[in-house]
Protein backbone atom coordinates (compact mmCIF):
# COMPACT_ATOMS: atom_id res chain seq x y z
CA UNK A 1 0.00 0.00 0.00
CA UNK A 2 1.34 3.41 -0.98
CA UNK A 3 0.26 6.92 0.11
CA UNK A 4 -1.58 8.98 -2.51
CA UNK A 5 -3.85 11.99 -2.96
CA UNK A 6 -6.57 12.37 -5.59
CA UNK A 7 -5.80 15.39 -7.77
CA UNK A 8 -8.73 14.94 -10.15
CA UNK A 9 -11.41 12.37 -10.93
CA UNK A 10 -13.82 11.74 -13.79
CA UNK A 11 -16.47 9.15 -14.48
CA UNK A 12 -15.13 6.42 -16.77
CA UNK A 13 -17.44 3.92 -18.45
CA UNK A 14 -19.93 2.05 -16.26
CA UNK A 15 -19.02 1.67 -12.59
CA UNK A 16 -15.52 3.12 -12.97
CA UNK A 17 -13.65 6.31 -12.15
CA UNK A 18 -10.61 7.72 -13.95
CA UNK A 19 -8.27 9.26 -11.37
CA UNK A 20 -5.19 11.42 -11.44
CA UNK A 21 -3.26 10.61 -8.27
CA UNK A 22 -0.27 12.23 -6.62
CA UNK A 23 1.69 9.40 -5.04
CA UNK A 24 4.62 9.61 -2.68
CA UNK A 25 6.96 7.29 -4.56
CA UNK A 26 5.93 7.48 -8.21
CA UNK A 27 4.70 11.03 -8.57
CA UNK A 28 1.60 11.60 -10.63
CA UNK A 29 -0.16 8.54 -12.03
CA UNK A 30 -3.43 7.91 -13.85
CA UNK A 31 -5.54 5.07 -12.51
CA UNK A 32 -8.88 3.41 -13.06
CA UNK A 33 -10.97 2.51 -10.00
CA UNK A 34 -13.71 -0.03 -10.61
CA UNK A 35 -16.59 -0.63 -8.21
CA UNK A 36 -19.86 -2.54 -7.96
CA UNK A 37 -23.22 -0.83 -7.55
CA UNK A 38 -23.13 -1.85 -3.91
CA UNK A 39 -19.76 -0.12 -3.44
CA UNK A 40 -20.57 3.04 -5.44
CA UNK A 41 -21.48 5.42 -2.60
CA UNK A 42 -18.50 4.44 -0.43
CA UNK A 43 -15.95 4.48 -3.26
CA UNK A 44 -17.13 7.78 -4.73
CA UNK A 45 -17.14 9.37 -1.28
CA UNK A 46 -13.59 8.23 -0.65
CA UNK A 47 -11.99 8.94 -4.03
CA UNK A 48 -12.27 12.71 -3.97
CA UNK A 49 -9.62 15.45 -4.00
CA UNK A 50 -7.81 16.21 -0.74
CA UNK A 51 -8.23 12.67 0.63
CA UNK A 52 -5.09 10.95 1.88
CA UNK A 53 -5.26 7.32 0.75
CA UNK A 54 -3.31 4.12 1.03
CA UNK A 55 -3.45 2.49 -2.39
CA UNK A 56 -2.13 -0.40 -4.43
CA UNK A 57 -2.40 -0.93 -8.17
CA UNK A 58 -1.39 -3.17 -11.05
CA UNK A 59 -0.22 -2.29 -14.54
CA UNK A 60 2.84 -0.72 -16.14
CA UNK A 61 1.35 1.42 -18.89
CA UNK A 62 0.03 4.96 -18.89
CA UNK A 63 -3.11 3.92 -17.00
CA UNK A 64 -2.96 1.50 -14.06
CA UNK A 65 -5.78 -0.22 -12.21
CA UNK A 66 -6.37 0.26 -8.49
CA UNK A 67 -6.62 -3.00 -6.59
CA UNK A 68 -7.05 -1.73 -3.03
CA UNK A 69 -7.74 1.65 -1.45
CA UNK A 70 -8.16 2.80 2.13
CA UNK A 71 -8.84 6.32 3.31
CA UNK A 72 -6.31 7.49 5.91
CA UNK A 73 -7.46 11.08 6.33
CA UNK A 74 -9.15 14.02 4.68
CA UNK A 75 -8.51 17.73 4.46
CA UNK A 76 -11.68 19.81 4.58
CA UNK A 77 -11.08 22.94 2.51
CA UNK A 78 -13.77 25.56 2.22
CA UNK A 79 -14.47 28.66 0.12
CA UNK A 80 -11.24 30.49 -0.78
CA UNK A 81 -9.05 27.71 0.60
CA UNK A 82 -10.88 25.20 -1.61
CA UNK A 83 -10.20 27.32 -4.69
CA UNK A 84 -6.53 27.56 -3.73
CA UNK A 85 -6.32 23.80 -3.22
CA UNK A 86 -7.85 23.20 -6.65
CA UNK A 87 -5.31 25.61 -8.13
CA UNK A 88 -2.42 23.66 -6.59
CA UNK A 89 -3.91 20.41 -7.93
CA UNK A 90 -4.05 21.88 -11.42
CA UNK A 91 -0.42 22.94 -11.22
CA UNK A 92 0.64 19.36 -10.47
CA UNK A 93 -1.53 18.11 -13.33
CA UNK A 94 -0.22 20.60 -15.88
CA UNK A 95 3.42 20.83 -14.92
CA UNK A 96 4.55 17.25 -14.20
CA UNK A 97 4.69 14.14 -16.33
CA UNK A 98 3.35 10.85 -15.00
CA UNK A 99 5.66 8.45 -13.13
CA UNK A 100 8.09 11.23 -12.17
CA UNK A 101 8.99 10.70 -8.46
CA UNK A 102 8.28 13.78 -6.33
CA UNK A 103 8.70 12.61 -2.70
CA UNK A 104 9.61 16.02 -1.26
CA UNK A 105 6.83 17.79 -3.13
CA UNK A 106 4.35 15.16 -1.96
CA UNK A 107 5.15 16.07 1.63
CA UNK A 108 5.01 19.80 0.91
CA UNK A 109 1.64 19.34 -0.79
CA UNK A 110 0.35 17.62 2.34
CA UNK A 111 1.68 20.44 4.53
CA UNK A 112 -0.07 23.07 2.42
CA UNK A 113 -3.38 21.19 2.62
CA UNK A 114 -3.00 21.14 6.39
CA UNK A 115 -2.46 24.91 6.34
CA UNK A 116 -5.46 25.50 4.08
CA UNK A 117 -7.75 23.62 6.45
CA UNK A 118 -7.68 26.70 8.68
CA UNK A 119 -8.61 29.04 5.82
CA UNK A 120 -7.27 30.52 2.61
CA UNK A 121 -3.55 31.24 2.66
CA UNK A 122 -2.23 32.56 -0.63
CA UNK A 123 1.33 33.13 0.69
CA UNK A 124 1.61 29.42 1.59
CA UNK A 125 0.41 28.51 -1.89
CA UNK A 126 2.90 30.87 -3.53
CA UNK A 127 5.83 29.48 -1.56
CA UNK A 128 4.84 26.00 -2.75
CA UNK A 129 4.70 27.36 -6.30
CA UNK A 130 8.31 28.50 -5.98
CA UNK A 131 9.28 24.96 -4.98
CA UNK A 132 7.36 23.48 -7.91
CA UNK A 133 9.07 25.89 -10.30
CA UNK A 134 12.48 25.07 -8.83
CA UNK A 135 11.83 21.37 -9.40
CA UNK A 136 10.99 22.21 -13.03
CA UNK A 137 14.22 24.13 -13.61
CA UNK A 138 12.89 27.61 -12.90
CA UNK A 139 14.93 28.24 -9.75
CA UNK A 140 15.36 31.85 -8.60
CA UNK A 141 18.78 32.65 -7.15
CA UNK A 142 18.18 34.85 -4.12
CA UNK A 143 21.84 35.73 -3.52
CA UNK A 144 23.64 36.56 -6.76
CA UNK A 145 23.05 36.92 -10.47
CA UNK A 146 23.73 33.76 -12.46
CA UNK A 147 26.01 35.35 -15.07
CA UNK A 148 28.53 37.58 -13.32
CA UNK A 149 28.11 36.12 -9.84
CA UNK A 150 27.58 39.56 -8.36
CA UNK A 151 25.55 40.00 -5.18
CA UNK A 152 21.95 40.99 -5.86
CA UNK A 153 21.03 44.62 -5.30
CA UNK A 154 17.60 45.81 -4.25
CA UNK A 155 17.80 48.87 -6.52
CA UNK A 156 18.28 46.81 -9.71
CA UNK A 157 15.88 44.89 -11.93
CA UNK A 158 16.78 41.41 -13.19
CA UNK A 159 15.71 39.27 -16.12
CA UNK A 160 15.04 35.58 -15.61
CA UNK A 161 15.39 33.03 -18.40
CA UNK A 162 15.37 29.29 -17.70
CA UNK A 163 18.47 28.71 -19.83
CA UNK A 164 20.71 31.06 -17.86
CA UNK A 165 18.82 32.14 -14.73
CA UNK A 166 18.98 35.69 -13.42
CA UNK A 167 20.94 38.49 -15.04
CA UNK A 168 20.86 42.24 -14.56
CA UNK A 169 18.17 43.55 -16.92
CA UNK A 170 20.38 46.13 -18.62
CA UNK A 171 23.09 43.58 -19.43
CA UNK A 172 21.09 41.58 -22.01
CA UNK A 173 18.64 42.32 -24.80
CA UNK A 174 15.01 41.61 -23.95
CA UNK A 175 13.39 38.44 -25.28
CA UNK A 176 9.66 37.53 -25.32
CA UNK A 177 9.93 34.89 -22.60
CA UNK A 178 11.87 37.01 -20.13
CA UNK A 179 10.43 37.57 -16.67
CA UNK A 180 11.40 40.86 -15.01
CA UNK A 181 11.97 40.63 -11.25
CA UNK A 182 12.87 43.48 -8.92
CA UNK A 183 15.98 42.99 -6.82
CA UNK A 184 14.06 44.13 -3.74
CA UNK A 185 11.63 41.19 -4.19
CA UNK A 186 14.43 38.65 -4.54
CA UNK A 187 16.04 39.94 -1.35
CA UNK A 188 12.70 39.93 0.47
CA UNK A 189 12.19 36.26 -0.44
CA UNK A 190 15.13 35.36 1.76
CA UNK A 191 12.77 35.97 4.71
CA UNK A 192 9.23 35.43 3.40
CA UNK A 193 7.77 35.51 6.91
CA UNK A 194 8.69 39.21 7.01
CA UNK A 195 7.51 40.16 3.52
CA UNK A 196 5.06 43.09 3.30
CA UNK A 197 1.77 42.85 1.45
CA UNK A 198 3.14 44.78 -1.53
CA UNK A 199 5.90 42.18 -1.99
CA UNK A 200 3.39 39.31 -1.99
CA UNK A 201 1.39 41.08 -4.68
CA UNK A 202 4.53 41.56 -6.72
CA UNK A 203 5.41 37.88 -6.29
CA UNK A 204 1.95 36.87 -7.50
CA UNK A 205 2.58 38.77 -10.74
CA UNK A 206 6.00 37.13 -11.17
CA UNK A 207 4.63 33.63 -10.56
CA UNK A 208 1.81 34.11 -13.05
CA UNK A 209 4.36 35.21 -15.63
CA UNK A 210 6.67 32.23 -14.97
CA UNK A 211 3.78 29.77 -15.31
CA UNK A 212 2.70 31.36 -18.61
CA UNK A 213 6.21 30.90 -19.97
CA UNK A 214 6.65 27.36 -18.64
CA UNK A 215 3.21 26.19 -19.79
CA UNK A 216 3.54 28.01 -23.12
CA UNK A 217 0.51 30.19 -22.50
CA UNK A 218 -1.89 27.38 -21.56
CA UNK A 219 -4.68 28.56 -19.29
CA UNK A 220 -4.69 27.59 -15.63
CA UNK A 221 -8.44 27.54 -15.09
CA UNK A 222 -8.35 27.32 -11.30
CA UNK A 223 -6.12 30.42 -11.24
CA UNK A 224 -9.23 32.43 -12.13
CA UNK A 225 -10.92 31.21 -8.94
CA UNK A 226 -8.36 32.17 -6.33
CA UNK A 227 -8.78 35.53 -4.69
CA UNK A 228 -6.06 38.14 -4.87
CA UNK A 229 -4.50 39.54 -1.73
CA UNK A 230 -6.27 42.73 -0.76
Amino acid sequence: MKPAFVLRRNNFRDNSLLLDLLTQDEGRITAVARYSKKQAARIKGMLEPFRLLDTSWVGRGEVVTLTQTEEKGRYRLQQGALAQGLYVNELFLRAFQTHEPLPELFQRYREVLYTLETGENLPAVMLLELELLENLGYSLNLWQDDQAGLELREDLTYRFRPEFGLVEAEQVLAEPNDTLIAGRLLLALRRPEQMPLAAWRELRFVLDRLWRVLLKGKTLYARQLISELS
